[in-house]
């Protein structure tokens, strides 16, 4: 009896470190479980991605921060109108700082962007914080990967615009920011923090139960796309939203690209913006058993 518990012990470690959930992870993001649609946060495709990561929760945000960059690899948020207006009232104050939680030799550090020619870029961002504590916290290197200055300045100030004016829109919305590296040959700050050649905004309307991604290579061409959850995991090895339904994940919503631009979505006059996400995240549970029956 005891050689088959310590066996079945094994095999539940072992199953852990595959699927790159280890508890220590899981037992950090169930404190920050609203930053995710159902509660449930992304997942690694690639498996190599998970290698020293550390999951870490801020106030307003939940990050993916990897040893191996020096960068976060996703920042999760959850927006609401009375965020957003909170946000609206406070003025930006610049602290960018290293996170003390994080073991020196895997933190970034200030010295290392200093004359890189590229922005501190956050994947969630400053505007989206409706307190001086989630300002503060949005500040932490943690939540800051290299990025391209017209990048920063104008593609992604447009995407960070636009996904608050859906979020005043449809009165709530869910987004995963996230960076790729794809590049054979990747760059690296000061020999330390590996540039991005992508950076990416998942975003997922509970009102419409529809999802779209903004993707962008991390240079000055100003070039974006938007695709769907599916084709973002296959160029990135990384499931956004693990939760939604398998249609919802392979149609790209056509996402906006800039702020008062109006979705193109048929079937949405009429749809409350206020649904409970309990509701909806019942409904999308319920949705992925008739298809797994009809399979």
């Amino acid at each position: 009896m005891r050689t088959t518990s310590i066996i079945s012990t094994l095999i539940s470690v072992a199953i852990a470190i595959i699927i790159g959930i280890l508890p220590a992870q899981a037992e950090d993001l169930s404190k920050c479980s609203e930053s995710f649609y159902g509660g449930i946060y992304p997942e690694f495709t690639n498996h190599k991605l998970s290698k020293n990561t550390q999951a870490l929760c801020f106030n307003g945000f939940a990050v993916m921060y990897s040893d191996v960059t020096r960068t976060p690899l996703w920042s999760a948020e959850y927006l609401t109108r009375k965020r957003l207006q909170q946000a609206k009232e406070i003025n930006r104050d610049d602290s960018f700082h290293e996170e003390s939680r994080l073991p020196k030799s895997a933190r970034a550090k200030l010295s290392d962007y200093s004359g890189s020619g590229f922005d501190r870029g956050h994947l969630s961002p400053n505007g989206d914080m409706a307190n001086r504590s989630q300002q503060y916290d949005s500040f932490s290197l943690a939540n800051i990967a290299p990025q391209s200055p017209r990048n920063n300045r104008y593609i992604w100030r447009n995407i960070e615009s636009a996904t608050r004016y859906m979020t005043q829109q449809y009165g709530e919305v869910y987004t995963i920011t996230g960076v790729a590296f794809t590049n054979k040959k990747i760059q690296r700050l000061q020999g330390r923090v590996l540039v991005p050649s992508h950076f990416f905004k998942a975003v997922y309307i509970p009102a419409i139960n529809r999802a779209g991604v903004y993707y962008a290579p991390n240079d000055e061409s100003e070039r974006i796309e938007v695709i769907s959850v599916d084709e973002l995991t296959v160029r990135t090895g990384i499931d956004v939203l693990p939760v939604l339904d398998y249609q919802v994940k392979s149609q790209a919503l056509a996402l906006p690209l800039k702020a008062g631009e109006k979705i193109d979505v048929p079937d949405a006059q009429g749809v409350p913006s206020e649904e409970p996400g309990w509701m909806l995240f019942v409904v999308a549970i319920i949705d992925w058993v008739m298809v797994q029956l009809q399979a």
